[in-house]
């Protein structure tokens, strides 16, 4: 369970108070009701009158938020309870722009993960903006929830939440990664230079000959330190974070990151041989997972039969039904159960067990939890839960 975050002190607008902890600073700017600062947190309020309803503001700004920032990724949507008025929630992740291609470190502030609360009254529309650095995401999300937990609408409040909620934009499309195609053999001669000289009797090998049309040895067998760096990783005996991703049609792609190398293996024929940075590893797996604004609701159905499930995660022809039973009394897992689903598999270093997370096409995501006695634990997750995923794997094992 989350720990108690101690929230001191209260901040009030004309429209919404909130609780922050002492140590962060309220600070005096133009065009915003509100701006606090503390732990790499910024926190900004603005408001302005609106009578529009929180499905037509909350459509509006999921239509604005992607062109604002070149490369914006939208990781969740989620109704929000305790303001005491209609609100939305929407996470995003704004990429550093001091970071061009992606595809090394820079000296900036990184990637910029943001929760934007948004509620109406009826009179006005509010927007509570909390915005920290990603690498920080697990240190700062027990105190940025507690702060968003804390908010609440001051005055009268006459808007009323709709009965139905509003249409969620499609997920933004897989970011494909550039880079030296590679057959199986050619990759196998690349990773066994890792650590030693380069062998001139490679050019007489079809791998060799293939490196050398890729650009990554030269004719003469000089290893360019473009390349030497691709292979610093593999120099060790260092293990990759790996997304393996069983698709609907059958097919497995794999997408695996060491420190800065990545190797993209889209089919069984060739891969992609890269350089890249954690954070744009991350962004390349969520377009892959197909992260993006989903509404989450829980499953009624807690577990189910470890055999049951396990044969649905394989696939194929052999795929079992939901028992009847089941699906009468369910039918959020029923409608999730019946849909086309891409497994994948989040292996991390020196974790035996890896995160296994099912996406229903149309549909969400859920996770596969612990088997115990024959029963395997089965939920529905939120795209921003799942993103974390990504974000604990690939960038904090960096």
């Amino acid at each position: 369970m989350p720990v108690p975050v101690p929230l001191g002190t209260e901040d009030r607008t004309a429209r919404v108070t909130l609780r922050r902890p002492d140590s962060w600073q309220r600070e005096d700017v133009a065009q915003a009701d509100l701006r606090v600062t503390g732990d790499d947190v910024v926190i900004t309020v603005r408001s302005r009158p609106s009578d529009r309803a929180i499905g037509d503001e909350n459509g509006s700004l999921l239509d604005r938020l992607p062109g604002s920032v070149d490369g914006l990724l939208l990781v969740g949507c989620d109704v929000w309870g305790s303001v005491g008025a209609p609100a939305r929630l929407v996470e995003y992740v704004r990429p550093d722009a001091g970071r061009d291609d992606g595809h090394e470190d820079t000296d900036g502030p990184g990637d910029i993960v943001g929760a934007h609360l948004l509620f109406v009254t009826g009179r006005h529309r509010v927007d509570v903006t909390v915005e920290r650095p990603l690498a920080r995401l697990d240190d700062t999300d027990d105190v940025v929830f507690a702060v968003l937990d804390s908010v609440r609408a001051v005055g009268q409040v006459s808007a009323t939440s709709p009965r139905e909620l509003e249409p969620l934009p499609d997920a933004a499309a897989p970011a494909e990664i550039t880079g030296a195609r590679l057959g199986h053999e050619a990759l196998t001669t690349l990773t066994s230079m890792a650590g030693k000289r380069w062998s001139p009797t490679l050019l007489r090998t079809p791998g060799g000959r293939a490196l050398v049309e890729a650009g990554l040895v030269s004719r003469f067998g000089t290893v360019p330190a473009t390349t030497q760096e691709l292979l610093d990783p593999w120099s060790g005996d260092a293990q990759p974070t790996t997304l393996e991703q069983h698709l609907p049609d059958g097919r497995v792609s794999r997408l695996q990151a060491w420190s800065g190398t990545v190797v993209d293996a889209p089919d069984d024929t060739v891969s992609v041989v890269t350089r890249l940075a954690a954070e744009r590893v991350v962004a390349v797996a969520a377009g892959r997972l197909g992260v993006g604004p989903e509404w989450t609701f829980p499953f009624r159905t807690e577990t189910l039969r470890a055999d049951l499930l396990g044969r649905r995660l394989a696939g194929g022809d052999d795929a079992p039904d939901l028992p009847a039973a089941i699906a009468e009394a369910d039918p959020r897992l029923a409608r999730f159960w019946a849909a086309p689903w891409t497994v994948s598999y989040l292996r991390r270093p020196g974790k035996p067990r890896p995160i296994t997370i099912v996406h229903a096409d149309g549909i969400g995501f859920a996770r596969v939890g612990r088997t115990e006695a024959g029963a395997s634990a089965f939920s529905a997750e939120s795209p921003a839960n799942v993103y974390r995923s990504l974000v604990r794997a690939f960038l904090q094992t960096a």
